[in-house]
C-alpha cells in the first residue's frame, strides 16, 4: 500500500521504492517515538508522504530526460508482460472503452494539485478511512471533506467534460 501510494505521488516506481525503503528504515529507527495516537498505518503513510514531498522538492531542481527505451516498462524482469494480458470475455468495444476511461482518470489524477491527488489516493485507491487520512495528512475532518469534494469535482470535470473547472483548483 505504501509503495502504491508513493508510486502515484512520484510517478516513478524506482524512485518510490527508494522513498518507501528510506521511510521504513527511518520508522524502524524512530519507532520508540510512535505514541499510538494515530493508527500505525497512518503514521507510516505520513512518513512516506513526507519523504516523497522532500523528493519532489529536490527533483524540481533537475530536468527529467526521457528513458532510452520507453518499451522497457512493458515487461518484467523475467521478460513477461508487466500488466498481463486482459481476458476478452465481453464485447471488445466495452473493454477498450473501459481501458481508455481508466487511462483518462489516471492522467486527470496526475494533473490534480498535490493536496487533492493525495486525499483521493488515500481514500479511493488505498481505502483509508477518514480518521486515518486526517492523521496521515495532519488535517481536520472538515478540511478532508472539502479536499475530497473539490478533488472529485475537478476530476469529474476533467474526465467527463474534457476540461477542468478552473474554480475547483483555486485553492482551499
Amino acid at each position: 500500500m505504501l509503495l502504491g501510494y508513493a508510486i502515484r505521488m512520484l510517478k516513478s516506481r524506482s524512485l518510490a521504492e527508494d522513498v518507501v525503503q528510506d521511510a521504513l528504515t527511518s520508522a524502524w529507527r524512530k519507532f520508540e517515538t510512535y505514541d499510538g495516537r494515530a493508527p500505525l498505518k497512518s503514521w507510516l503513510c505520513r512518513i512516506v508522504r513526507n519523504r516523497a514531498i522532500d523528493e519532489l522538492r529536490r527533483r524540481r531542481r533537475f530536468v527529467d530526460l526521457p528513458e532510452d527505451d520507453p518499451e522497457a516498462s512493458y515487461f518484467d524482469a523475467a521478460g513477461n508482460w508487466a500488466d498481463g494480458c486482459p481476458t476478452w470475455t465481453g464485447r471488445a468495444e466495452e473493454k477498450l472503452d473501459a481501458a481508455r476511461r481508466l487511462e483518462q482518470v489516471r492522467e486527470a489524477m496526475d494533473r490534480l494539485p498535490h493536496h487533492y491527488r493525495e486525499v483521493l489516493l488515500l481514500k479511493e485507491v488505498h481505502g483509508f478511512n477518514s480518521p486515518e487520512i486526517c492523521a496521515a495528512l495532519d488535517i481536520s475532518q472538515g478540511n478532508l471533506r472539502i479536499r475530497l469534494h473539490r478533488a472529485r469535482k475537478t476530476l469529474r470535470a476533467e474526465v467527463i467534460d474534457g476540461g477542468a473547472d478552473p474554480t475547483a483548483m483555486d485553492g482551499e
